[in-house]
Parts: C-alpha cells; sequence; structure tokens
C-alpha cells in the first residue's frame, strides 16, 4: 500500500506557509476572552475567522486527512498548532475568495493524472485504502490550489533580483564559496566479490567502465554509467575515500561495503579554490529570490492578519 505521507508533497502546502503567526493568540485571548460566533449547542466551535467558524469535528476530520501521528503525550500541542495553520488557511482562502481567484476542475484532474504517473496507481484508489474521502480530498486540493494562487501573486511573482545584488552578495560573503577538493568517479556495485573481480579483468582487458555499469551494476545511478557525479570528502562512506587516491582515469580495486563490492573510476578532479561568480550565480540568485519572497510573505501576511477578526477557543481542544 501506499503511506500516506506519499501524499503530504502533494496535500496542504498552502498550511503549512505561515509557521507560528498565531503563536500570540492565546495570550492576547486571555487577557481579552470573546464567545465564539452562535451556532447550534451541540457544535463545538474552536475558532471564528470574520465569523466563519472552524468546529472540532472539521478539525478533527482534517487531522485524520493530514496523516499526522504524534505521540500520545504531544497529541494535544500538535492539535494546537495544527489549529493555528487551519486558522491561517481559512484566513488565506477567504482572502483568495475575495480576490476572485478561481481553480477549475480540469486543474485538479491535472494534478490526478500527476500523481497517478508518479506512484502508478489510481488516487481515488490509494486514498480508500487509507479510509481518506475522495471528494473532501479533492476539496482540499483546490483549497490548495486557490491559495496558491492567491501566494504566487501576492508574493512570489513581484519579487526581482538584479546582477548587482548577486555581485554584492558574492562580494560580502567569500567564506561561503570556498570550495574543497572534488572529485567525479563512477562506481559499479555488484553483490559478489567474485562477479567484481571478473568485472575488473574486463575493465583492465580495455573493456568501458560506463557499459559496465550500465549492464551490472545495481546501484541507482546505473542508468547514467554509474555516474556520482562530483562529490568532497565525507560526503560519501568512508568506503568511497579510497577514490581521493587514484590518478584521473584511474580504477580502483574491489572496495567491500554494506552495499555491496564496489569498483571506482575517478574521472576528473576538482582542485580546492573560490568558486568564481559565474559558477554560483544562479545559486546566489535563488537564494535572493527566496529570502525577499520569505520577506515579502510575511509583511504581506501580517497586513491581512490586522484586517482579519479571530476568536480562537482552544480549550475547546481539551
Amino acid at each position: 500500500m501506499i503511506e500516506q505521507r506519499q501524499f503530504i508533497q502533494h496535500t496542504a502546502p498552502a498550511i503549512l506557509l505561515g509557521l507560528l503567526l498565531f503563536g500570540c493568540v492565546r495570550k492576547e485571548e486571555t487577557a481579552q476572552p470573546q464567545r465564539p460566533a452562535a451556532v447550534a449547542p451541540e457544535v463545538k466551535v474552536l475558532a471564528t475567522v470574520n465569523g466563519d467558524p472552524i468546529t472540532l469535528a472539521e478539525l478533527e476530520e482534517r487531522f485524520q486527512r493530514s496523516g499526522l501521528k504524534p505521540e500520545k503525550d504531544a497529541v494535544l500541542q500538535v492539535k494546537e498548532e495544527f489549529l493555528n495553520r487551519l486558522i491561517e488557511r481559512r484566513m488565506l482562502l477567504k482572502e483568495a475568495q475575495r480576490r476572485r481567484f478561481k481553480v477549475g476542475l480540469p486543474e485538479i484532474n491535472q494534478l490526478i493524472e500527476v500523481m497517478k504517473k508518479e506512484q502508478g496507481r489510481d488516487v481515488k484508489g490509494q486514498l480508500a485504502d487509507m479510509g481518506v474521502d475522495f471528494e473532501k480530498w479533492k476539496s482540499d486540493r483546490w483549497e490548495d490550489m486557490m491559495i496558491e494562487k492567491l501566494v504566487q501573486r501576492e508574493v512570489a511573482g513581484p519579487v526581482r533580483v538584479s546582477a548587482a545584488e548577486v555581485r554584492r552578495y558574492y562580494q560580502d560573503n567569500p567564506q561561503e564559496f570556498e570550495r574543497p577538493e572534488q572529485v567525479r568517479v563512477r562506481q559499479i556495485v555488484v553483490s559478489s566479490e567474485q562477479e567484481a573481480h571478473r568485472l575488473l579483468d574486463q575493465i583492465q582487458q580495455g573493456a568501458d567502465f560506463a557499459e559496465l555499469a550500465r549492464k551490472s551494476s545495481t546501484a541507482p545511478e546505473a542508468e547514467e554509467g554509474g555516474d556520482l557525479g562530483y562529490f568532497t570528502m565525507g560526503d560519501m562512506p568512508g568506503e568511497f575515500n579510497v577514490v581521493f587516491g587514484l590518478a584521473k582515469g584511474g580504477v580502483s580495486g574491489v572496495v567491500k561495503s554494506p552495499y555491496g563490492f564496489h569498483l571506482f573510476k575517478l574521472e576528473s578532479r576538482r582542485k580546492a579554490g573560490k568558486q568564481s561568480l559565474e559558477e554560483v550565480s544562479k545559486e546566489i540568485t535563488e537564494r535572493l529570490q527566496r529570502q525577499k519572497q520569505d520577506q515579502r510573505y510575511q509583511k504581506w501576511l501580517s497586513e491581512l492578519r490586522a484586517r482579519t477578526k479571530f476568536v480562537v477557543n482552544y480549550e475547546a481542544l481539551r
């Protein structure tokens, strides 16, 4: 069975947008207690967002769909934080609706098709195995997409990073771009020492290492000819350190590890030194974009919160 956590990357990303946004709510409401909006007496209301209630039944249902399974002594704390996220989610959804964003059924169906291709199984069947109602799950995805469109418009879209900002960051943080020695390596992994020696003999007689890796290696990168890319000392298990003593083009002897029996080939070596601005420009740009987006998001979220009326009753969770 596909476990429920595999759905998390497609489920409720928007509920995680503003961590601990409502961390101060309890203190404020202790000073100025308010009663939630009136509903049927048998319905327990945990919070209202501009008068729109969030009930205990809704929280429990959504909590079950989230797949969260806290330790027994942490359940109340986790549910309090989950309530905070639901409050924020409701605020963002109402703002998206006020701004008249639209999400149609074709967009939801497209997401379902993507998930089906990724996981090789019908989404509806997987949800049924987990006891999750398909229609409610689709409703959750509709909310996610509405909120994502809102945040994309308000936060991500307008952010720009100039070449001057990238250059200044590079100049102000030289220590971040010091690169230790790196090696680019191919490997072959097989299950028996005898098989490893047989392949080593073929390599020493002129067989192509990458081609043998494609045919014989059991490692995930076999399809790429065993190419592990560049790494530094300490990035890989200790058994891999033998490659740092090889000459370019050199092949190791048979190396045993918990994963099997390895052969390594050193393809190239990068000396230690400072990376050039050209090499790291994209990385810096993405980093500065994330920083600006986070700053813009926090400012926008605070402004939206100031325009929203909240009433929260944490005691009802007990």
